[in-house]
């Protein structure tokens, strides 16, 4: 082959190299155009103009690296201001465009006073840092009294005007901190501590550290002072009912052989000038306000209290469920909670299981597997409540440590009409068997529904058709009746003509 025609053929090779080459700095600049554009939008806060807190970690490290590099250097302040309250007040009741133009006229009046070596950055929506070059002792007063004096001066709109003051903090560089982190964290130590003094400056010194931790310290106090008598005096109002629920082995005709005997804690709050009060009403409302913390500390306590009394007594072949909410569940109080009262109680192991929402279990899988492995280790059961809501988890279901879960009563009402739902309780029966789990249907009200989902393979059930929710001394009655018959309750002739609307709230 001549060189002639090996230059030929070696031509479109090049060629498609070159044009792969083309091809791919084109990219390479539209992805570093998009960087750029994506630095420039998270590096400016939209209202302000200003830099925010993503261009003040860059820029303070790199000044904290030039100044380290200078020996002698007087070095720098690191100044927070916030604008408190007021500012609050107007973002919430006057239109944004206001809120907006006094972000906007604060950052030009500090970049006022500021001199040209002085940053200033706006990190959060009410608060902005300075950092000052050399600027300390009498020289930072002169230019706080400046900065104070501008951004007191009213914000005046149409009918009317708008004062907001200002409370601010600092640190040194380098007699306070010599970190990005320890400089931002004691200016703001600083500035807290101006505004709990309703002070307009503060500067940092060690002790204010000490009086931060024992404020935290002294608030935890005061919330456990108040706690314990409150969960003392729940009692008074609050109280338990006892729904149970029946794990069975065979059915012949009205006659349920029973395996193992169970009930679900519920809560009842009898007001003492409202009356009862549906549980449908006030447990949303605590979990809200976040009473639902103490409320389900106290539940815990009397569920545990009451299986050790039932174990004292010689029934301790009877299980209690407990409810947990995700706010408590996800709290980890709970954790420490049942671990000091199982080891103080001495209740026979896997005798208490505590209920979860279907949503909570998948919120953080991560963080709930390693709860529910606490649990168990505690020797604690793990239910599912209301399950089958979620459909699309269930592929994610073997991750969990768990004992049972309860099919959700929508599935089990329509059952006699609904082919989609006797076909949603078939593969959970399916499923509760694959993993080896128990599986209870919540509201049975009719012996139809009882024996159409024994037929599919559901061995636990829940519902008023058992017995509506009982007394302590009526569950008691109810286990010892159970028991004295050969473990087989009896089906009531015809519907029980009850609705179980609250029966498992």
């Amino acid at each position: 082959m001549t060189s002639a025609s090996k230059s030929q053929e070696g031509t479109p090779l090049v060629s498609s190299v070159s044009e792969e080459n083309t091809r791919l700095k084109a990219k390479v600049s539209a992805l570093e155009k998009k960087v750029a554009h994506l630095e420039r939008k998270i590096s400016f806060q939209a209202q302000s103009g200003l830099p925010t807190h993503f261009r003040l970690e860059i820029d303070l490290d790199e000044l904290i690296e030039s100044e380290n590099a200078k020996p002698g250097s007087p070095g720098f302040t690191v100044l927070i201001l916030q604008l408190g309250q007021t500012y609050s007040m107007v973002r919430k009741t006057l239109r944004t465009s206001i809120s907006e133009w006094i972000l906007y006229q604060t950052g030009c009046r500090v970049n006022a006073v500021l001199g040209p070596e002085d940053r200033v950055y706006h990190t959060r929506e009410d608060e902005f840092v300075l950092v000052l070059r050399g600027a300390k002792g009498q020289d930072l007063k002169k230019i706080l009294r400046r900065l104070l004096s501008a951004l007191c001066e009213p914000h005046v709109f149409a009918g009317f005007t708008v004062s907001l003051p200002v409370t601010s903090g600092a640190a040194y560089f380098p007699e306070h901190g010599r970190t990005r982190s320890n400089l931002l964290h004691y200016a703001d130590v600083a500035a807290g501590s101006a505004q709990e003094r309703k002070k307009s400056f503060v500067l940092f010194r060690p002790g204010l550290l000490q009086t931060v931790v024992e404020r935290v310290e002294l608030q935890n106090s005061i919330i456990r002072a108040i706690e314990a008598p409150a969960i003392r005096h729940l009692g008074e109002q609050f109280s338990l009912v006892f729904q149970p629920k029946l794990i069975v082995s065979d059915i012949d005709g009205r006659t349920l052989k029973v395996e193992r005997i169970e009930a679900e804690a519920l809560i009842r709050w009898n007001h003492p000038t409202r009356g009862p009060i549906a549980p449908a009403t006030f447990i949303p409302l605590a979990e809200e306000t976040g009473l639902i913390e103490p409320l389900g500390k106290w539940l815990v306590y009397q569920c545990v209290r009451r299986l050790s009394s039932w174990h004292k007594s010689g029934r301790d072949d009877i299980g209690l469920s407990v409810n947990l909410s995700p706010r408590q569940f996800r709290s980890g109080a709970v954790e420490e909670t049942l671990a000091g009262l199982i080891a103080s109680s001495k209740i026979p192991e896997r005798a208490l299981t505590v209920e979860l929402t279907e949503t909570s279990l998948f919120e953080d899988a991560e963080a709930t597997t390693r709860i529910l492995q606490h649990f168990a280790a505690m020797g604690v059961r793990i239910s599912v409540d209301d399950f089958g809501t979620g459909y699309s988890s269930l592929s994610h279901l073997h991750r969990f440590p768990l004992d049972e879960i309860k099919i959700d009563r929508l599935f089990v009402e329509n059952l006699h009409e609904s082919h989609q739902d006797r076909s949603i309780v078939r593969s959970l029966v399916g499923i509760a068997r694959d993993l080896d789990l128990d599986l209870i249907a919540e509201g049975v009200e009719r012996p139809e529904a009882l024996r159409q989902l024994y037929r599919m393979g559901c061995r636990g059930f829940q519902g008023f058709l058992l017995s509506e929710p009982l007394s302590d001394e009526g569950l008691l009655k109810f286990r010892d009746r159970i028991v004295r018959d050969g473990m087989t309750f009896r089906l009531p002739s015809g519907d029980t003509g009850l609705s179980a609307a609250d029966a498992d709230t």
